[in-house]
């Protein structure tokens, strides 16, 4: 029994070794590629350079594909949520036209002259803060989004600044 269980063992330590190292292999075929060419002490055909190159390039395609489609993801999701959260004051197009906006002396964000004026609390961080915290008429959003929301919001509204 006693020398079953240490075959038994042995079996599957050697198992979970070769299962290890066949996991390392998968996630770097790469090394694995250029070890065996240095341990054969053979070159690679330019066959092998034209495909390994062309996968190369659509990786890259494939990448900034997919950043191009976050970046979409996200204008539309700061979109949702200046017209969820910020336009029934603010006005979608950023002018405080509405009558909310004029009930609370909502800002016309796309007003050069305001961001003059107002330069002292138009600073990013001031933005973040009033929108996190409130500011008059204003209710805070600080447990309502997330600190990476806020600023999509501050940086959406500093948008408004040059569509005149």
């Amino acid at each position: 029994m006693n020398q079953s269980v240490k075959r038994l063992v042995t079996s599957g330590l050697i198992l979970l070794l070769l299962a290890l190292l066949f996991v390392k292999l998968a996630i770097d075929t790469s090394s694995l590629d250029s070890g065996l060419v240095r341990l054969l002490g053979a070159q690679r055909t330019s066959a092998q350079s034209k495909r390994s190159s062309s996968f190369s390039g659509a990786q890259a395609n494939l990448q900034q594909r997919r950043r191009s489609a976050a970046r979409s993801r996200g204008a539309e999701h700061v979109g949702d949520l200046f017209r969820s959260n910020c336009a029934r004051c603010h006005g979608a197009d950023g002018r405080g036209d509405t009558p909310q906006g004029h009930t609370y002396n909502a800002p016309d964000f796309t007003d050069e002259e305001w961001w003059r004026k107002h330069a002292n609390i138009t600073t990013t961080g001031s933005l973040v803060s009033i929108v996190s915290r409130g500011k008059g008429g204003m209710p805070a959003f600080g447990k309502k989004l997330k600190r990476n929301e806020i600023r999509l919001l501050v940086n959406h509204v500093r948008r408004f600044r040059s569509q005149r």
